[in-house]
Formats: C-alpha cells, sequence, structure tokens
C-alpha cells in the first residue's frame, strides 16, 4: 500500500516518530530540529490521522504498523530507530515484536504493553470530544484532521484510537515472554503519575526487556510537558540513548 503522509528532515541514521492516538506529526515539532542534527528524521500521519487516510474498516495497532513498514519500503530505509508515543509507542512495539529486523533502537514513550478494562478507562474518557474542548485542543483537532473528512472528523478519529486499543479486542496485548524475546535496545519513558501506564507495567518493562533503560518523569500524568518546558531535555536524552554505543 501507498507510505503514510509524513513529513522528513535532516540526514544520517533513520528515525521514525510515531505520534500519538488522535495527535499527527505535529506532535514531534519541538524536537523535530535537534533530532534532525544527527538523524534523517520521519513523522508520519499514523493510518486515520492527519492527511493519511485509514488502511482498513477498523483502525488497529497492526495497519499503523504495516504503514510504517510500507513508509520505510517507499524511502529506502531497511533499519530505523523508532521512538513512539502512547499509541505510537504501542505501534512501535508491534513493530519491534513483529519485524525485529527493521528496528535499531526503540524508545516506548508513555506505554505499556497491553491494555486492560482499567487502563482502557482513561483511554476512553480521551475519546470523549468534550475532554479535548474542556482543555481547548477542539479547534487544533478539528484542523489538523480536516483531510479525514471535514472540521467535525476529528471527533471520529479519537473513537478510533479507543476501539483500537480495546482490551478485549486490541493487537496491543504483549506478555512478558513477549518483553524477553525482545533484542533491540529500548529505553522506557513515562510520567511517575500516568494513570494509563501503571508503574507496575513500567517495571515489568524493564525488568523484563533485556537490554532496557527507564527514565521517569517526575510529578508527570499521560501529560509530560515534552511538548513545552521538558521539550529540550526530551530531546536530549532521546539523542543520548541513540548515540549511546
Amino acid at each position: 500500500m501507498p507510505a503514510l503522509h509524513h513529513i522528513e528532515a535532516g540526514s544520517g541514521e533513520a528515525l521514525v516518530l510515531l505520534h500519538s492516538g488522535g495527535m499527527c506529526h505535529e506532535e514531534w515539532k519541538p524536537q523535530l530540529p535537534a533530532f534532525a542534527k544527527h538523524h534523517r528524521t520521519i513523522a508520519p500521519d499514523l493510518p486515520g490521522h492527519g492527511a493519511s487516510p485509514m488502511r482498513a474498516a477498523h483502525l488497529s495497532i497492526g495497519d499503523c504498523g504495516r504503514g510504517v513498514l510500507d513508509t520505510l519500503d517507499a524511502l529506502g530505509i531497511e533499519r530505523a530507530h523508532l521512538v513512539g508515543s502512547s499509541m505510537g509507542g504501542a505501534t512501535a512495539l508491534w513493530l519491534a515484536v513483529h519485524h525485529p529486523a527493521r528496528v535499531a533502537k526503540l524508545v516506548l514513550y508513555r506505554v505499556s504493553y497491553h491494555k486492560n478494562e482499567h487502563t482502557h478507562g482513561g483511554t476512553r474518557e480521551m475519546a470523549d470530544a468534550a475532554y479535548w474542548r474542556g482543555v481547548g485542543l477542539a479547534g487544533w483537532l478539528s484542523r489538523i484532521h480536516q483531510p479525514q473528512g471535514g472540521p467535525d472528523a476529528w471527533e471520529q478519529v479519537i473513537t478510533r484510537v479507543s476501539e483500537a486499543l480495546d482490551p478485549a479486542t486490541s493487537d496491543h496485548a504483549h506478555t512478558i515472554e513477549t518483553l524477553r524475546a525482545l533484542r533491540c535496545p529500548t529505553l522506557v519513558v513515562c510520567g511517575d503519575r500516568d494513570p494509563l501506564v501503571p508503574m507496575d507495567d513500567v517495571l515489568a518493562m524493564y525488568d523484563h526487556i533485556p537490554d532496557c533503560g527507564l527514565w521517569l518523569l517526575p510529578h508527570a500524568t499521560h501529560v509530560t510537558a515534552t511538548n513545552t518546558w521538558r521539550a529540550e531535555a526530551f530531546a536530549t536524552e532521546i539523542l543520548r540513548f541513540l548515540q549511546r554505543r
């Protein structure tokens, strides 16, 4: 299938930035200049987000992963570092599990290795348009998702994300054994108060992924300020991890 809509900057080893559910490539604008100084940096819109069309009747993490693979193939990239945020992190983990030869290093940011009813409850709350109106982002979401079907299409986009992560049906459902089988160097990044990513899950990833680092952001929920006052520190730490030999 065709490549996902994406932006690209810089040169060097390929780095793919995967945005969170309901967002688009613009999530990475604060870090893109820093990453592009060292890497060929690609930031796609995942399927059903931004300017990338849906690839199936329903959104799935696997379809997001296959979209990334098609994009890498179209760009002639055999292997890339992956940085995934929330749903983008689920996509990055899917790729590392199912296509390990395509993943050099892996950053799992704001994501666990599975969903359950408790954590999906928070995801369902974020699929409520009233939540985004309440935090003043409805206008921005309307703009970035206009290609999905008009000014109100963003409401369907956030609903798709909740459906893709429903623990009853989601393909984001890995196990401890899956974590133990990962071979790429991995960095887990999470807020220490993130209700969608329980600390027990974070520590399980750190304990069981063979080559794994852990960075906990203090006093941070699922909203971590990495697009504002933490943006520079976030880019610095990710680059330090990617440059570690």
